[in-house]
């Protein structure tokens, strides 16, 4: 299976189209991905329940054949309610996000991802548990903020027994494909009777299949391609991290990838 992770409308509709299993509904994914708008997360519902009508899943697909599509995606949301790497949480924070998914768990998502540790590089265990109550009964996946834990195998024992049913994770190094990366993955699979092992960062069509082979089910990626923007005269910048392009996931990205761990 394939998840595709997505920050806007756009990537969301050209996931669909591409067949996409399941989407990672995020903002800002150049910041590693924020908890998304709730409008963001209704419009993208409201698309996925469109194919279960057998309709068109947006009013701007006019000349497409979506609605022929048979497979609804499932839906996951994201919740980070800052940037930064530390994933350690005040309970201000925790309080933000607790409320983000009493919100959003309305609206009949079918997946959260969270990830939080402690200022020792642990699994922080006390919030973790406060989310997976919140969310209950829907799963929630543990996000990469694994690769930053000190001992991997501490880390998945403590997110299994937590009661996370799913790993995101690059195998503690950049790019899920890296050598090392790879060994890891392959070592936590001997986990994967308790806990769905998903590789991601750096997965793409070229080596996205090398995944599955290894005995992994499903795997992420952003199926990305650039997409310029209008250029500004006066160079006024409206934040720390002002581009001319943004990322947006490619239908045909998304459908070759598919077709390819499907083969």
């Amino acid at each position: 299976m394939l998840e595709v992770c997505i920050d806007s409308l756009e990537s969301a509709v050209n996931a669909i189209h591409g067949t996409a299993d399941e989407l990672e509904v995020c903002s800002s994914l150049a910041e590693g991905g924020l908890t998304p708008s709730v409008g963001l997360v209704q419009q993208i519902l409201q698309m996925a329940n469109n194919i279960s009508r057998r309709l068109p899943i947006h009013k701007s697909c006019v000349k497409c054949s979506c609605g022929n599509l048979i497979k609804r995606p499932k839906i996951n949301v994201m919740i980070r309610c800052r940037t930064g790497s530390d994933f350690c949480y005040t309970e201000q924070e925790m309080d933000t996000m607790l409320s983000d998914i009493e919100i959003i768990k309305q609206m009949g998502v079918d997946r959260f991802v969270f990830g939080a540790l402690t200022d020792k590089q642990d699994i922080d265990e006390y919030n973790c548990k406060k989310v997976i109550e919140k969310a209950y009964p829907i799963p929630v996946t543990f996000h990469r903020a694994f690769d930053i834990c000190n001992d991997p195998i501490i880390a998945i024992n403590k997110i299994i027994s937590l009661g996370f049913n799913r790993l995101l994770t690059s195998g503690q190094r950049p790019s899920a494909s890296d050598d090392e990366a790879m060994k890891l993955i392959k070592s936590l699979l001997e986990y994967n009777k308790a806990i769905e092992i998903m590789p991601g960062a750096g997965v793409n069509i070229n080596n996205a299949k090398s995944f599955i082979d290894m005995g992994c089910k499903i795997i992420h990626s952003s199926c990305k391609v650039i997409k310029y923007l209008p250029r500004i005269k006066n160079n006024l910048c409206m934040g720390t991290n002002e581009s001319e392009s943004i990322f947006i996931s490619d239908e045909n990205i998304v459908r070759k990838t598919k077709e390819t761990i499907s083969s």
